[in-house]
């Protein structure tokens, strides 16, 4: 198919070709003859010199600049005898209804047509033209006798336009046959099938996958069963007045029990299921994990009359009755006190020794909290409110009242928010608390009446608001540099659609970072500058963002300080929309790139292996030699290129921890227990010796014998590692549990922070390193600049690029830069790592050594190898957090150990910043996710900067916001994969909300990655949402996002698509806005006080309290 040329060049061309002419360049192609090329091309000028000629029937496209973006007509030609809902989303400004129906191209519309049949039941979705080649993407759809989806067929790509496809199944069963490159060969398997109950609930009985090893037939799905429990199945636990009591077990027939089995776990076999018990009130009381056929773990959910979750209690406990006092109690059972509003006054979690209170207002809003460290300070954290219930000032409030006076005291008050004083520039204090010891946070928003908004007005020329325009928006924050008291200013301007277009930020070195951002009609983030100025030197990095026709990120353009621009990274897809290349450092406006790397995947969309020269990788799931069924991996090879020197076979128990990586090639064997909750028991690593650790409680004490032992671990009363043994170290911590002071004999480390845990500085023995959101100081002098696929290095003023090439875990395993001398590839850095992070060097660094390693964290040298990972820090040496996990008690983690690294299954699962992990199988979404959301090192993941679409791009020293296109994009999913650790109750979340599914063709916008160090606990602006039903108003989720109504106008959020909200008969409602850190909090608080109102239920689609 002829693609357009962009009509000013396809001019020039003809020009030459017809008039025989020479086109002058200072530089460029000059071409005397013809040499059977199907395209000409060079970033400057094409010259074609006298004589030039082209046979005729011979097709060529010659064009000059970056060669991107192309486009073909948009075609439409819908099947009229057909029942259809064609959808257009127009990506270019002037469509009128006089012009609507012109002919455009594919760069200005995107078309969607749905065929319907009778009943008004999906038939076929076509995302017309939307795959990289401009053929249509067309998902079938079919249905049994009683209009139940059977099976779900994967989207296949057909030359078309838009038309309805008869044979479609058929069509989609030969293409999966025979694919084109990229894509895996599903032999007559490209469809998942479900098994439903015979019965008018419909409810699932087994799941399977495409692939022929996942069918029905295999044995390798997963598998449903629902019963009710049998006599002394289950205990029956009641609250007692200090704590909690087993009179008997439950009645026969009294609860409903769900039994859910993976891929790995065939039908009768208890060894691996796990069974979930609910009462008839809906509340879970029982989860119930098999790691053997005769052996189980049980974790209780305790509620008291009123329906109060009270305890959690986990798989360690097992006798039948316990009080507060007791020290199984405080060393493993979670606890909950409500006051007679039901709201959560009390919560104790394990690793902590004391409680944290909270104090409400009359309107039910978080006012104080206290751990036990700031009551023996005489110390509480503090929320302020404005009248919509938004949180404007947080900080510090000392009153050494108890937490039952302190609630008297707040009741007592009668001014319950925050307005702006007459001046209307700042807050009239008259809330409580009034006498304020330290403020961490204050913000504004609605307009930009506030101090100091005259030295940081916005920028002439860029479509900005003014406050009739920005009700309901953040507007601007300030935070506290933690152990100053200095308050740094941030400013957000809008434009007239509510997109973020301009932010100025004071930094803690005393100057300013302005970041400028454009968009393209559809809402694509295009460029965005960065200035950054300290003691009056200001470093400029621009970036510029390309998308191909639907919205998928093509290419990532950066140039600093007015230099030469490079291409970072061009992307490439398969047909089906799944990263298939990319192409690293261009220097020619992408005519050649450095360094490339192939993808391919397996039918489940899983990742299978990455190609390149310097770097190679291959993932075995079923086909290793202990075959994994559930996501699992079984192996992993890498070398270079196709050729795999060295290797890792896994095992794991029936839990899907791992018990085992032997390695080949390499001397890197780790082989490992656990006990009841999954705390490491035993590490023997290289085949050295076991090393036995010791444990009060779920806290290390030491480790007592083998190539590890230790000398004791001690801890503060919030759980901290105060005193690490491994290392000899003594850490002190701020009120967000980070280490602050770090000292040993010889070593005297300090930590900086702002008050929303985004690190500032680190200060050891003298060598100071600064952090300014991406640019990080060595000394006075920027070191360097973080990227999307590395950094750039400064070098006496002149910046050179170095590149990542990392794992589906996003381990830097590779590093190099094109050196400067011959421009050819030079490698800097190469590492492995053993199962759990222990870095390994594969070869002494060339250069600088690039800290930023496993999982793209930052590795802390001085704390003997430890990563930050934004909340806290990892030790890969032992295979442990050294603080209690800031969401111990939420995403279903209570069963499991509070210092335990990612259910332990770190082939698998990463942890995106301490709190929780990501226990999805790598793909291209997956892997994609865990890159953006790195908060402890820079994005890493082989899928950095990948199948981008818009939603929040964080500052890489370039990037602070948003672009949303209003592209379709079908693939990169899965159908129901992965495993969780201890378990698989994901099964049901995935079942029935389908949000992962590939054959499930919705709009998917997925957004660039991060291009930060991170070590910061988000503040870009959110909105907190609620969805609710359509016809009885019920709360369905409580929800946050940063791509609400506050970015993209009322109406117009991009959180959810139509047809999503329509699936689930629901609709967006935003209810605040502020930081994302807050909202966050927020949701988490209405979701509780939801569970508290409603018999410790959740919302329907809130699958977590998190």
């Amino acid at each position: 198919m002829k693609r357009y040329l962009n009509r000013k060049k396809f001019l020039s061309v003809f020009v030459m070709l017809m008039s025989g002419c020479t086109l002058m360049a200072q530089e460029g192609k000059v071409l005397a003859q013809y040499n059977g090329e199907t395209e000409i091309k060079d970033s400057v000028s094409v010259t074609l010199k006298s004589g030039f000629f082209i046979p005729k029937g011979q097709n060529v496209r010659i064009y000059t600049g970056r060669s991107f973006e192309n486009n073909v007509p948009s075609l439409w030609s819908p099947s009229v005898n057909q029942n259809y809902i064609r959808s257009r989303v127009f990506k270019m400004p002037g469509v009128n209804p006089q012009n609507i129906d012109s002919a455009r191209n594919t760069s200005e519309v995107n078309q969607t047509v749905q065929y319907i049949d009778g009943l008004g039941r999906s038939l076929q979705t076509i995302s017309v033209q939307g795959s990289p080649t401009f053929k249509d993407l067309i998902q079938p759809m079919a249905y049994d006798a009683f209009g139940r989806e059977q099976f779900k067929y994967l989207p296949y790509p057909s030359s078309g336009n838009g038309s309805f496809k008869p044979a479609s199944i058929t069509e989609q069963k030969d293409f999966y046959n025979n694919p084109v490159v990229g894509i895996p060969v599903i032999s007559n398997s490209a469809f998942s099938e479900t098994k439903f109950e015979n019965s008018p609930l419909n409810r699932v009985l087994e799941q399977g996958a495409p692939g022929v090893a996942w069918q029905l037939s295999s044995g390798h799905t997963q598998k449903m069963s629902y019963e009710t429990n049998l006599t002394g199945e289950v205990k029956l636990w009641e609250v007692t007045a200090s704590g909690a009591v087993v009179p008997r077990p439950y009645s026969p027939g009294k609860l409903y029990k769900t039994v859910i089995r993976d891929e790995n776990t065939p039908f009768g076999q208890k060894a691996g299921s796990v069974e979930e018990f609910k009462d008839f009130n809906g509340r879970v009381v029982l989860k119930r994990i098999w790691e053997s056929n005769v052996s189980s773990l049980s974790t209780y959910y305790v509620y008291d009359n009123l329906g109060n979750l009270r305890y959690v209690i986990p798989p360690i406990v097992t006798q039948d009755g316990f009080t507060e006092s007791d020290e199984v109690f405080k060393n493993y059972i979670y606890g909950y006190h409500y006051d007679g509003r039901k709201r959560l006054t009390e919560k104790k979690i394990p690793g902590k020794r004391g409680w944290e209170f909270m104090i409400y207002n009359k309107l039910d809003q978080l006012v104080l909290s206290q751990d036990e460290i700031q009551r023996g300070e005489g110390k509480w954290l503090f929320n302020k409110y404005d009248g919509l219930g938004r949180v404007v000032i947080t900080g510090i409030y000392a009153d050494g009242s108890t937490p039952v006076a302190m609630q008297i005291t707040v009741n007592g008050e009668s001014v319950l928010c925050e307005t702006r004083n007459i001046a209307g520039a700042d807050y009239t204090n008259l809330a409580f608390p009034r006498t304020i010891a330290y403020y961490h946070s204050i913000n504004y928003y609605d307009n930009y009446e506030f101090p100091e908004s005259a030295l940081f007005s916005g920028d002439a020329g860029l479509g900005l608001v003014g406050g009739e325009r920005t009700k309901g928006l953040l507007t601007a924050s300030r935070v506290t540099v933690l152990g100053t008291g200095t308050m740094l200013m941030t400013v957000n301007y809008y434009d007239a659609d509510g997109k973020l277009t301009q932010t100025k930020s004071q930094n803690h070195l005393g100057g300013t970072d302005v970041v400028t951002n454009g968009y393209s009609f559809a809402g694509e983030l295009k460029n965005s500058v960065r200035v950054h100025t300290v003691s009056g030197v200001s470093t400029t990095i621009s970036n510029q963002f390309i998308y191909d026709h639907m919205g998928r990120k093509q290419a990532t353009l950066e140039q600093i300080n007015g230099g030469n621009e490079v291409v970072l990274s061009k992307l490439d897809y398969n047909e089906l929309g799944q990263l298939r290349k990319k192409n690293l450092h261009s220097i020619d406006q992408g005519l050649t790139f450095l360094q490339n790397t192939v993808y391919d995947y397996n039918e489940r969309g899983w990742l299978k292996r990455s190609v390149s020269d310097q770097f190679g990788m291959e993932l075995q799931y079923q086909d290793g030699a202990s075959p994994q069924f559930n996501g699992n991996i079984s192996g992993q090879r890498w070398g270079t290129g196709i050729s795999y020197a060295k290797a890792f076979t896994y095992g794991y128990d029936a839990l899907n921890r791992l018990l085992s990586a032997n390695s080949t090639g390499v001397n890197m064997t780790e082989v490992l227990t656990y006990d009841v909750m999954g705390n490491i028991s035993s590490l023997n690593r290289d085949g050295l010796g076991a090393s036995s650790y010791s444990y009060t409680g779920n806290r290390l004490s030491q480790i007592i014998s083998g190539p590890l032992a230790t000398g004791p671990y001690s801890y503060d009363n919030n759980g901290n590692v105060i005193l690490d043994g491994r290392n000899g170290l003594n850490i002190g911590y701020n009120y967000l549990n980070l280490p602050i002071t770090v000292t040993k004999p010889g070593l005297n480390l300090a930590y900086t922070y702002s008050s929303l845990g985004e690190k500032l500085q680190k200060a050891s023995n003298g060598e100071v390193r600064t952090y300014v959101s991406g640019i990080e100081y060595a000394g006075n002098t920027i070191d360097i600049i973080h990227t999307e696929e590395g950094v750039a290095r400064n070098n006496n003023g002149i910046f050179s690029y170095e590149y990542n090439l990392s794992d589906h875990l996003g381990n830097v395993r590779y590093s190099f830069r094109r050196n400067p001398s011959n421009g050819i590839l030079e490698r800097l850095q190469s590492d492995d790592y053993y199962a759990f992070g222990l870095r390994k060097s594969s070869g002494s660094p060339v250069s600088v050594n690039n800290k930023y390693l496993y999982n793209g964290k930052e590795i802390q040298d001085e704390l003997g190898g430890q990563y930050d990972y934004g909340a806290r820090f990892y030790d890969p040496v032992i295979g442990r957090w050294n603080v209690v996990d800031p969401s111990a008690d939420e995403a279903d983690q209570e069963s499991g150990s509070p210092y335990g690294y990612v259910f332990n299954n770190p082939v698998k699962n990463t942890d995106p910043d301490g709190r929780i992990p990501d226990i999805d199988p790598p793909t291209a979404k997956t892997v994609i996710k865990g890159a953006a959301i790195t908060t402890g090192g820079v994005a890493g993941g082989i899928f950095a900067a990948s199948l981008a679409t818009g939603g929040v791009v964080a500052t890489g020293g370039t990037v602070t916001v948003i672009g949303a296109p209003a592209g379709w994009v079908i693939g990169g999913g899965i159908i129901v994969g992965g495993a969780a650790v201890a378990g698989v109750m994901w099964v049901v979340d995935k079942i029935t909300t389908n949000d992962t599914e590939k054959g499930d063709s919705k709009t998917q916008t997925q957004s660039p990655p991060k291009k930060s160090h991170g070590n910061k606990l988000d503040d870009k602006p959110a909105e907190r949402y609620t969805l609710k039903d359509r016809n009885t108003g019920e709360v369905k989720k409580h929800g946050e996002t940063t791509r609400g109504e506050d970015k993209y106008g009322a109406g117009n959020q991009k959180r959810y698509s139509k047809k999503q909200l329509k699936r689930e008969n629901v609709d967006y409602n935003k209810e605040n806005s502020g930081t994302k850190k807050e909202m966050h909090k927020e949701q988490h608080d209405k979701i509780l006080e939801h569970k508290k109102n409603n018999n410790g239920k959740r919302p329907d689609l809130n699958k977590s309290d998190y």
